[in-house]
């Protein structure tokens, strides 16, 4: 299960989970797919949707909490993860470079939401780094 606010990276780690040869759009709905389920960040937006983010366990192994880098502002509730039946896992994106503080930020965010420790730090634009999902997700 994949959440996170917009430009958090969500479809471009669907693609990669997915082992898709073309990129997969972002869409309006939930989307499930063979590896994926994917949560639109408008869900994140409404707190009336977050019922429905956390009836989405039903079909996952796992969750990954999704926060982009150059975040400015809070998007999950305090303690939302701690919500949640299945392990939910902090993925930091970013794209280029980032600062110290934006990570201390970003950071801080996850930890927010009830997440233990960060157990990814991604560039978007390196796929390489994608293999760190792999290590989670086994």
């Amino acid at each position: 299960m994949l959440v996170g606010p917009r430009l958090s990276g969500k479809a471009t780690i669907a693609t990669y989970l997915e082992q898709s040869e073309v990129p997969l759009r972002k869409v309006d709905n939930i989307v499930y797919r063979k590896e994926t389920v994917t949560v639109p960040d408008n869900y994140l937006e409404c707190p009336w949707m977050y019922n429905h983010i956390i009836a989405l366990q039903q079909t996952a192994k796992c969750g990954l909490f999704i926060q982009p880098m150059k975040a400015l502002k809070s998007t999950y509730p305090p303690n939302f993860a701690k919500v949640f039946r299945v392990p939910i896992f902090g993925v930091i994106t970013y794209r280029e470079s980032y600062t110290e503080d934006d990570y201390s930020y970003a950071k801080q965010l996850l930890l927010d939401t009830g997440i233990n420790k960060i157990n990814a730090v991604i560039n978007l634009d390196k796929p390489e780094e994608f293999e760190q999902l792999n290590e989670l997700l086994n």
